[in-house]
């Protein structure tokens, strides 16, 4: 089956277990295809190889690149889908797509050749570099993480609002005959996955200060180094937001869930430069959490800034996209497909 472009609004997502979260199997496999041939041998991707002179092109070429990097992170091992925030599926669609260049059908094809590939191609990072001074959107730290290999996590699906929802209906609301395993099984179930979590804001960083204490006799040594620590919160929409509150008095808002990211040694993005409350993802193992899950642990974990695009994003301008002589259809053909006889095309 061939990938799809999918952008799903995860916090209006829903699944009901598990099973349908992760994929039992093996992950998919990635084959090259006549699609994948056609990109190759294609002028944009010869520009993607080279870096472009063309003002134009430089537009389209960012616009692409940014595009890669926002999905990199989400590269899973559940299906051959992968996650486009849907306001950059948007942009896509209207500003980076016209009669004569399906920009979506090349962002596919782009994902499909990494997913091959194994990693971003080097000459790609490349003119993303040569290209970051002019377009200032693109996050090179995504890039550069995905230049060192594909390291797809358990599932894009599985978000903190769905720990959080399938917490509530596998535990707390679990009937008398599986109250005493349920935790239990949930833990089995959710525990000691690859995430991403997004939407985070950041507290701090800083080095991990080990407590005293004080072990018995015989006791095992704790011999585990003392890592870099991020903390992070994450706040539930506020189901009363933008509500006249008729009656007056203070409503409760809803609780935030605290992240604890123990950060691998190798991290992509400075941490002495990220100012307290910037919009943050992390990715990591999830490595433990505490009842009602009001607090996560996240091992050998990687922060990324997580940019908001739910008010949307100018990529290109449409007519810079009409306007780059390499943004034109090699991959299907520029006239649509006409039905022959009996049905064939």
């Amino acid at each position: 089956m061939r990938p799809v472009l999918l952008a799903l609004a995860l916090s209006l997502l829903s699944l009901p277990a598990s099973a349908q979260l992760f994929n039992p199997g093996s992950p998919p496999l990635f084959k090259e295809e006549e699609l994948d041939r056609r990109f190759t041998k294609s002028k944009l991707h010869q520009s993607l190889l080279q870096g472009t002179k063309d003002p134009n092109c430089a537009q389209v070429l960012g616009g692409l690149l940014t595009l890669l990097g926002e999905t990199a992170p989400y590269f899973h091992k559940r299906d051959e889908n992968f996650y486009l925030d849907p306001m950059l599926t948007q942009a896509l669609s209207y500003q980076l797509s016209n009669a004569r260049f399906p920009g979506s059908t090349y962002f596919v094809a782009m994902v499909r050749r990494v997913l091959i590939d194994r990693k971003l191609p080097l000459d790609w990072l490349d003119t993303a570099v040569a290209l970051a001074p002019y377009y200032p959107a693109m996050d090179l730290n995504k890039l550069r993480f995905l230049s060192e290999g594909v390291k797809p996590i358990d599932s894009f699906f599985f978000t903190l609002p769905i720990l959080r929802e399938r917490y509530e209906v596998e535990v707390l609301r679990a009937n008398s005959s599986a109250i005493s395993t349920a935790e239990g099984v949930f833990r089995d179930a959710y525990v000691d996955r690859e995430v991403v979590f997004g939407g985070l804001a950041f507290i701090d960083a800083g080095l991990e200060k080990k407590k005293k204490v004080k072990k018995k006799k015989g006791a095992p040594v704790d011999d585990e180094p003392p890592a870099m620590i991020a903390r992070l919160i994450w706040f539930p929409p506020d189901p009363t937001a933008g509500q006249l509150q008729i009656y007056g008095g203070q409503v409760e808002k809803p609780k935030g869930v605290n992240i604890t990211a123990r950060l691998a040694e190798k991290q992509y993005i400075n941490l002495d430069q990220i100012p307290r409350g910037t919009r943050m993802l992390v990715r990591g193992r999830l490595w433990e959490y505490k009842k009602g899950i009001t607090d996560v642990e996240i091992r050998d974990a990687l922060i990324f800034e997580d940019r908001d695009f739910s008010q949307g994003v100018l990529l290109v301008d449409p007519n810079v996209t009409a306007a780059c002589p390499v943004a034109y259809n090699e991959l299907t053909g520029v006239a649509p497909a006409q039905p022959g006889g009996f049905g064939r095309r």
